[in-house]
C-alpha cells in the first residue's frame, strides 16, 4: 500500500503552524475525560503478571490500545512533563516520517514513547495492555521474545482467555469507529488515531488510519488487505 504523502506533508506543515494550539486541545480533551474508568483501567493492567527484559526495545513499535488506555497516558504525561517536553511529544506524533522503521522482513512506525537514547519506556507506569503482554508466558510455554521474564516465581502462565477477560471489562468504556467499509466496528486503534481523533475529528482520524498508519505498519497492512479481499468477495 502507498502512503498518501501529500496528507503527510499537510501534517507536519500543520503540526509547525499550530502546534501550541494543538497541544492545548490535546491536554483539554484528556482532562475534560475526568477519571472515569482509570482507576478500573489500572486495576486491570495490575492483574497481569510482573516482568522484566533487557530494554533492547525491538518491540517497542506503535500497537493498538483502547481510547481509555490513550486517555490514562496523556493524564500521566500531563501531570508531570514539563511545557516544553509536551510540545515533543506532540511534534513527534505528526512527524511520522522520522519513526519509520525496519522490524525483521516487517515495517513498523516506532513508539512515540520509547527514548532509544537511554532505552527506556517513558510511560511505562502506564503502558497499555498490548505492551503487558508480549512476552508473558503462554499456555505452550512459549514466549514472543525469550529476554521477557517473570519477576516473580513460579512463572505464571497466561491463556487467551484470560487475556480477553480483563480486556473485555473496558469495551464499555472505549470508543469504536468502523475503520474498514462494511465491516464490524473496533475499540483497539495506534495512540497516533486516538490522538488525531481528539484534536481534529473521527473522520480526519480514520483517513490519517487508513492512508498513512496502515501503510507504515505491516500487521495493519495484513489486516487491511483482510478486510478488502473480504469486501471484494463479496
Amino acid at each position: 500500500m502507498q502512503i498518501n504523502t501529500d496528507l503527510l506533508h499537510k501534517i507536519a506543515t500543520a503540526a509547525t503552524r499550530h502546534l501550541d494550539d494543538y497541544l492545548q486541545e490535546t491536554l483539554t480533551a484528556s482532562a475534560e475525560h475526568g477519571n472515569f474508568g482509570m482507576q478500573m483501567l489500572d486495576q486491570l493492567h495490575e492483574q497481569l503478571p510482573r516482568t522484566s527484559c533487557d530494554d533492547c526495545g525491538k518491540c517497542c513499535n506503535t500497537v493498538s490500545i483502547f481510547s481509555l488506555e490513550y486517555h490514562r497516558l496523556i493524564r500521566e504525561v500531563m501531570a508531570i512533563w514539563p511545557p516544553e517536553r509536551l510540545r515533543r511529544l506532540i511534534q513527534s506524533a505528526f512527524r511520522f516520517d522520522l519513526r519509520q522503521a525496519e522490524v525483521g522482513n516487517e515495517k513498523r512506525l516506532r513508539c512515540i514513547f520509547r527514548d532509544d537514547e537511554t532505552r527506556v519506556c517513558l510511560v511505562h507506569a502506564v503502558r497499555p495492555f498490548a505492551c503487558r503482554f508480549f512476552g508473558l508466558l503462554k499456555e505452550s510455554g512459549i514466549r514472543e521474545c525469550d529476554k521477557v521474564k517473570d519477576l516473580h516465581l513460579p512463572e505464571t502462565i497466561i491463556t487467551q482467555e484470560y487475556l480477553t477477560s480483563l480486556q473485555t471489562k473496558i469495551l464499555e468504556n472505549s470508543e469504536a469507529y468502523q475503520p474498514f467499509p462494511g465491516e464490524e466496528e473496533i475499540h483497539f486503534f495506534p495512540f497516533e488515531f486516538w490522538f488525531f481523533r481528539y484534536i481534529f475529528s473521527p473522520e480526519r482520524a480514520l483517513q490519517i488510519y487508513r492512508e498513512i498508519l496502515v501503510p507504515m505498519s505491516s500487521p495493519l497492512t495484513q489486516l487491511w488487505q483482510k478486510y478488502d479481499t473480504q469486501a471484494t468477495r463479496e
